[in-house]
């Protein structure tokens, strides 16, 4: 919003500069965005008195004038007619620069038609101030010489100023002149209103069908008006904070809206089909033209003011374009109405119609100032524009909304703002922010917020008044101390972001959905059946009803996005809520993780192996190596006992912690990848964070010393009943204890016809053997190995090869 400096001097005394008054608004919550002088008369102009008047000798239109500003006589070359001596005039001195549409010009020292001019003397055009451009400005017989003409006429300044959403009541030059007062300490007053008495009743002027939407509305009727220009001083007031002059009438109601925050709309009675408004719900099929010719399709829910026949205008956003005032009108009928701000707003913003006035009444007009505004408008009206009143206030309203009454406890200000500001300045300040305070006591108040401040309703509110009035630089700095009540090894959520650390560390990205999901999505996981599902009640969309029971479904759903674009190779995880209705099967909130992988194993590599796709193994690696990051170490994989249909038979693996089940991993189900257009597999893990986070130990990580002699291999193979699991070997081989044991790893299984029909099967494993102090000889290997060798024959019932 854009003020005028010397339009608010109308109302509060400023006894400041811009500076000062700028910085005093901007800590007062009122930012000042930008600041504009348009004082267009230069700096070195001042009052000087003609002393003579000679005839130019060389031309028979110039005069030699000889001038003082009361501290030297200067010789002046002058062609205007009124250069008369005893005159008092605008003197520009030697050096003065005026700054023209054609560019700056700059008095010097020169000879006109021979004879030397050290100045000039001005007109009112040259300076800016008219358009007088016949002769010299004349000033009174009594005006002291010497004064410069910036201190005669300082011109403006406009302020361009951000005024927040709860602050509506700054939205006028009366609503910042309260606070201007208040900060100065300065009083402010409005202009007298003054207007002829009227009892004129004219009945049915005003109809209101929906209160609700339009609680007070205030017509009255002035006849015999004269549409013409506005006033120099009208047009002043508008130009100063950027709004063109139309005529009297449309001025007046603009300067009443820009003054008081009340918006106006003057009709044309005589365009109004029966002379009167109504205003009500727009009928289906009904249009309106706006006043800048936008043609609206008006519906139902929208809020006009009609005449008896038809919409006149849409209310509290503009009129239409023919209910406004013309060079013909004659008689006027004012309107003055408060409407329901979220109506307006979301009117505005759903036809794409903005104005000011309805940025205004989005933001809440006060209810209370609808009277005062309308008589306001009536008496400027009658200035500018003549005519009498025709009626009385018509008005329609609904019951004065309720002023707030809040008790002010001095204590809880001071606590809330961190100040020792007195109690007698929390109620000086309230008083002056125009607050009714009442039941003044040692220790509290009674405030009444009147209805401008809207934003006014808590204790919490007023101890921000005090704070932004009384100065935010006073508020003390204080130090935060922070206090570490837990470690964060107690923190509930640490676990987690210590496994989502895991996961991203291992090269997967992050991937988040929503919990609201659909039915379709939900069931893709084929543990969960519909009963088991949890219903919201009151759902934002039919086809997102549910919350998701388990991670899988919108996890699919990204993938077949990322795929349909182009991007096929895909390391994705998910730690998130999932919900369950039944207990049998989950609680009914828990963390799941799930990891998927489809692709490519090794994109960034151009060789052959770099077109090398993912395979079960990879998964597979993947949950060994986040339980080894976790330090589980009591875990097992195991067949499932019966098919799971979220993954390709025979390709899948359930994760045992403990003994109990944590999780399943392996090759997706075929058919959940029908309409993807990859023939790469997709292989996800799907596991229970809260059994991860139970099995992990917490040990504390240490680093040992690389080993420094040589490791020696050794290779056993056997055949084995095909029952055998590899895990099963693993575990053996472990529990063996062998002498200098390292590692052992399977790199061969092997099923011939010959095997296949003994179910059977050939595996081949490599051992590693070290010894950390000194270097091992075959002797003592090749001895535990044979002992190995017996017990695998022996305990396992394998043949050895």
């Amino acid at each position: 919003m854009d003020i005028s400096r010397k339009w608010l001097s109308d109302y509060v005394k400023l006894d400041c500069d811009d500076a000062f008054l700028c910085d005093k608004l901007t800590m007062a919550g009122i930012e000042v965005e930008k600041i504009e002088k348009n004082s267009t008369i230069p700096e070195g102009v001042v009052t000087a008195k003609i002393l003579s008047r000679e005839p130019h000798p060389g031309s028979d239109h110039l005069s030699v004038c000889k001038v003082t500003d009361g501290s030297e006589e200067l010789q002046i070359v002058c062609g205007a007619p009124n250069c008369d001596a005893g005159k008092i005039v605008p003197l520009a001195k030697i050096g003065t620069v005026f700054h023209t549409e054609e560019g700056d010009f700059k008095i010097k020292r020169s000879k006109l038609r021979g004879v030397e001019s050290c100045g000039m003397m001005c007109s009112e055009k040259e300076l800016g101030i008219s358009d007088d451009h016949e002769g010299l400005m004349i000033f009174p017989e009594d005006t002291a010489l010497g004064v410069a003409l910036t201190q005669l006429y300082p011109g403006d300044t406009r302020i361009e100023l951000e005024i927040t959403p709860n602050r509506p009541d700054c939205l006028s030059m009366w609503g910042v002149a309260r606070d201007v007062s208040c900060l100065l300490s300065t009083p402010a007053q409005l202009p007298e209103i003054t207007v002829p008495e009227c009892d004129i009743e004219v009945a049915g002027l005003v109809t209101v069908e929906n209160p609700e939407l339009c609680p007070r509305y205030i017509g009255r009727v002035i006849k015999d008006v004269k549409i013409g220009p506005s006033p120099d001083w009208l047009k002043e007031r508008l130009e100063s904070v950027g709004l063109r002059s139309i005529n009297n009438v449309v001025d007046v109601t603009n300067f009443v809206m820009l003054e008081l925050g009340q918006p106006l709309h003057a009709f044309d009675r005589a365009t109004l089909a029966g002379g009167r408004v109504v205003a009500r719900n727009a009928r289906a099929g009904e249009k309106i033209t706006l006043l800048d010719g936008k043609v609206i399709e008006l519906e139902p829910c929208h809020l006009v003011i009609a005449d008896a026949e038809k919409p006149m205008a849409l209310a509290g956003i503009m009129g239409g374009e023919n209910s406004g005032v013309t060079d013909s009108t004659t008689e006027v009928l004012l309107e003055s109405a408060v409407f329901k701000s979220s109506h307006i707003r979301s009117e505005s913003r759903s036809l794409g119609v903005s104005t000011d006035a309805s940025y205004r009444y989005e933001r809440g007009v006060d209810f209370d100032m609808a009277e005062t505004a309308s008589l306001r408008a009536c008496q400027l009206i009658l200035e500018v524009a003549g005519g009498k009143l025709a009626s009385k206030a018509m008005e329609v309203a609904a019951e004065r909304p309720a002023e707030p009454v809040i008790n002010c406890r001095f204590a809880r200000i001071r606590e809330l703002i961190g100040t020792t500001v007195s109690n007698e300045r929390i109620v000086d300040i309230l008083k002056k922010l125009h607050l009714k305070v009442e039941n003044i006591s040692a220790d509290s108040c009674v405030v009444t917020a009147p209805l401008f401040r809207l934003d006014l309703t808590r204790e919490a509110d007023l101890a921000e008044e005090v704070a932004r009035i009384d100065g935010l630089d006073k508020i003390p700095m204080i130090p935060v101390a922070g206090k570490v009540c837990h470690p964060d090894s107690e923190d509930a959520y640490a676990p987690l972001r210590t496994l989502r650390d895991l996961v991203i560390g291992m090269g997967f990205d992050e991937c988040v959905h929503y919990s609201i999901v659909g039915s379709a999505s939900a069931l893709c996981d084929s543990r969960f059946e519909k009963s088991d599902l949890i219903e919201l009640s009151n759902p934002l969309s039919p086809d997102n009803g549910w919350m998701r029971p388990g991670l899988l479904g919108e996890m699919l759903g990204t993938v077949g996005r990322n795929i349909a674009r182009g991007n096929r190779d895909l390391r994705l995880f998910e730690l998130d809520k999932a919900f369950c209705k039944n207990p049998a099967k989950f609680p009914e909130e828990r963390n799941e993780l799930l990891i998927l992988m489809t692709g490519r194993r090794h994109p960034e590599l151009f060789s052959a192996e770099g077109e090398a796709l993912c395979d079960f193994y990879d998964i597979k690696g993947v949950v060994e190596t986040l339980l080894e990051k976790l330090a589980v170490t009591n875990y097992r994989f195991v067949a499932p006992e019966k098919p799971d249909a979220r993954f390709r038979e025979g390709h899948a693996l359930v994760l045992l912690l403990e003994g109990k089940v944590a999780g399943m991993f392996g090759e997706l189900n075929g058919k959940h990848a029908n309409s993807w257009r990859s023939s790469a597999p997709v292989f996800f893990a799907q596991m229970e964070v809260s059994s991860l986070l139970d099995a992990a130990t917490h040990v504390k990580k240490s680093c040992k010393a690389l080993a420094q002699f040589p490791a020696t291999t050794r290779d056993i193979a056997f055949v084995a009943p095909e029952t055998l699991a590899h895990g099963e070997v693993i575990d053996f081989i472990r529990k063996c204890k062998a002498p200098n044991f390292e590692s052992v790893r399977l790199f061969d299984i092997f099923v011939g016809d010959d095997l296949k029909k003994q179910h059977k099967k050939s595996m081949a494993y490599s051992l590693t053997f070290r010894n950390r102090e000194r270097t091992l000889t075959d002797t003592e290997v090749n001895a535990a190995m044979d002992k190995l060798r017996a017990k695998l024959a022996a305990e396992l019932k394998v043949e050895l090869r």
